[in-house]
């Protein structure tokens, strides 16, 4: 398994799988497919079934927990205290704890309680509307590193090829470690564009449905990533 704080802190490309639909949990353990597993527990919930692929998966990869924010791209429009509850149900199962920045104060117990548990902590920052200026990409990522993250996850809209610029702006000497990524039809490209620029964790899907706009296939991701970098 991956030493994560090594390997963040040298900005190796790392891949995640994402596990958000019924057909990803039914995903066997696997090292080839990817270096990290998230759970999008706002789509998949907390039953019997998917406790039961956490606990697998946990054999071969390191777990990132998430309950996306209904605004942000959250599944079922679930209310901060059920997103809460659901996190907090499975922190022992995980290694990395992804909560968005603007969830992060009504959200603080579980923060602090994953700093406790000593979790990667991961603050991240969505948008499925437009492509942020350079400005307002840094004082996020900034704004991230204040409040404790260890990574700062920004995925935002491409419109056009010259919004590509913002991944590489966005990578060019971070405070700290970062993941960022391209939604929309430049989404693809973006993803390789970044884990060659310096971003930690890429984002890939299991099963057959992404979870995002623009990701790829998490194995088909790494052998891209491996046959380039």
């Amino acid at each position: 398994m991956v030493n994560l704080s090594t390997a963040l802190q040298s900005r190796e490309p790392l891949v995640v799988g994402s596990a958000g639909n019924p057909g990803a949990i039914k995903t066997s353990p696997s090292s080839a497919a990817c270096d990290l597993v998230e759970l999008r527990l706002d789509a998949l919930g907390g039953g019997t079934e998917v406790r039961q692929f956490a606990e697998k998966q946990q054999e071969f990869h390191p777990l990132i927990l998430t309950a996306r924010h209904p605004d942000e791209g959250g599944s079922n429009h679930l209310t901060p205290t059920q997103r809460a509850g659901l996190l907090a149900d499975f922190l022992p199962l995980g290694s990395l704890l992804d909560l968005e920045l603007r969830s992060l104060q009504e959200m603080a117990t579980l923060w602090q309680e994953a700093k406790d548990r000593d979790m990667i902590r991961i603050a991240s920052w969505h948008d499925f509307e437009k492509c942020p200026s350079q400005t307002e990409i840094k004082e996020t990522i900034a704004a991230m590193g204040s409040a404790g993250a260890n990574v700062a996850k920004c995925a935002f809209l491409l419109g056009e090829s010259s919004d590509l610029q913002r991944i590489a702006e966005a990578l060019d000497d971070p405070p700290l470690p970062v993941a960022i990524m391209g939604m929309g039809p430049f989404g693809p490209s973006s993803r390789l564009l970044a884990a060659g620029l310096g971003s930690v964790l890429n984002y890939g899907f299991l099963g057959e449905t992404p979870t995002a706009p623009g990701q790829w296939p998490a194995r088909l991701l790494r052998e891209a990533i491996s046959a380039s970098f």
